[in-house]
């Protein structure tokens, strides 16, 4: 599938607004499309796999869920992704991420109310081969679109 302008309009938006009211209507406002446009290019951007999901954001302290830790782990490379699926599976774990890189080369945030499921969290971890290196408590992940030309574009579109 090529992407286009407009496309890339649609995901940079996506993206950049975590509000949950943001409607086909409000984006095709945006970016100067109609709203049946919008709703035929997420279908496509998503049974092209380019568009996998929406997820909220959360704010864990504000929905009293105090402890959010960030495990820097290493996996065998050749078990890194059906380790990191199989870290999804385990309780409290809300995130994986894979690198690149030989070792510190598995990344799980891990949410709970209490301690001691973070502690049985580490030790479940463990037991499935995957060693834990560091832990940190987090306390802000911020993100941004990828593209800030799409930005100049869908605010152009938005004044004229």
């Amino acid at each position: 599938m090529d992407i286009d302008k407009t496309d890339r309009k649609i995901l940079y938006l996506l993206e950049k607004e975590t509000e949950t009211n943001l409607t086909h209507d409000k984006i095709a406002e945006r970016i100067d499309v109609s709203s049946s446009t919008v709703t035929n290019r997420i279908q496509e951007l998503k049974n092209e796999g380019i568009l996998e999901g929406f997820q909220p954001k959360v704010n864990y302290e504000q929905a009293g869920i105090p402890y959010h830790v960030l495990f820097v782990c290493t996996v065998p490379v050749e078990k890194r992704r059906s380790l990191a699926e199989e870290a999804l599976a385990v309780d409290g774990v809300v995130e994986t991420r894979e690198l690149l890189t030989g070792r510190r080369n598995l990344h799980v945030e891990v949410v709970s109310i209490d301690i001691s499921t973070v502690e049985s969290c580490s030790e479940e971890l463990e037991s499935k081969g995957i060693d834990i290196d560091q832990s940190d408590i987090l306390r802000r992940k911020s993100t941004q679109p990828f593209n800030h030309i799409i930005q100049e574009m869908v605010d152009k579109s938005n004044i004229e």
